[in-house]
């Protein structure tokens, strides 16, 4: 991709779709259901609320549709039953809610980001959505975004690497990379699929710091998927459990003991 500035004509404001999330609640799920087409539930009556602020992990064996809730939740699939409400907004059965898309950045397990673009074209991707349609398309940033997603990554330790190619990097900092694309997004909500599965314990505490930091400081919600029991121990706020679909736990994570965890996601 061919990076081209435009000069910046007024202060970057923020995305015209992002949605604060009502006092309190973030997303609220009520007795979820979802079947792919032809095939069993795969989710069967979820029910928790994701609060504002905080760090809400989604635990279970694989299988148990862990990242299929994350989707949901993102919008990629719809529900067979129950209700949704993200951020204020319930997803219909009709198609996409730009307003619920703009403020909700998605991570998935292999984050999602273009090995062979750099690392801030990788992060301007974020702001595409702010942008209007032709300059869009054409990648052509204008200058303050390129300037806040060099700030961005100054502050999330990545100075000095915008323009080194992704595959350069290491574990740790492509997760920097993928968080401060989701910043130049503006989301308020952000859904991460085993985000620290593969960091060693050090690099890993720091993006797991990074996150909680942003949580506190910013208002930003962090809905996770992981099967890493001290990663829930250290940072989490609110802990669900799925096993083979069903909800078996839903519980703020303070006084929690991670071996009950443990034996409930093995039961």
């Amino acid at each position: 991709m061919e990076l081209t500035e435009q000069p910046s004509e007024a202060p970057a404001a923020e995305s015209p779709g992002a949605l604060a999330p009502p006092p309190g609640e973030a997303v609220v799920i009520r007795d979820l259901w979802f079947a792919y087409r032809g095939a069993a539930p795969v989710l069967h009556g979820v029910d928790f609320v994701a609060r504002r602020g905080q760090i809400t992990m989604i635990l279970g064996a694989s299988g148990s549709g862990k990242t299929t809730l994350l989707k949901l939740i993102k919008g990629f699939l719809r529900p067979s039953r129950g209700s949704l409400t993200v951020l204020g907004r319930t997803w219909s059965a009709g198609g996409p809610d730009p307003q619920i898309t703009a403020a909700t950045s998605y991570i998935p397990q292999n984050l999602g980001l273009l090995r062979n673009m750099t690392v801030l074209e990788n992060v301007l991707i974020g702001a595409l959505g702010r942008m209007d349609t032709i300059p869009s398309l054409l990648r052509s940033f204008p200058r303050d975004m390129v300037v806040e997603a060099s700030g961005v990554l100054e502050r999330l330790g990545l100075g000095g690497k915008d323009h080194l190619k992704v595959h350069t990097l290491s574990g740790g900092e492509r997760q920097r990379v993928a968080i401060a694309r989701a910043r130049l997004q503006r989301a308020t909500l952000l859904l991460a699929d085993e985000f620290v599965s593969q960091l060693d314990p050090i690099t890993k505490t720091e993006v797991m710091n990074i996150l909680r930091t942003r949580s506190k400081e910013a208002g930003t919600t962090y809905v996770q998927t992981t099967h890493q029991l001290d990663v829930v121990e250290q940072f989490a706020d609110h802990v669900v459990v799925l096993r083979e679909g069903k909800q078996v736990l839903d519980s703020p994570a303070a006084g929690l003991d991670v071996m009950e965890i443990a034996r409930i996601i093995k039961q």
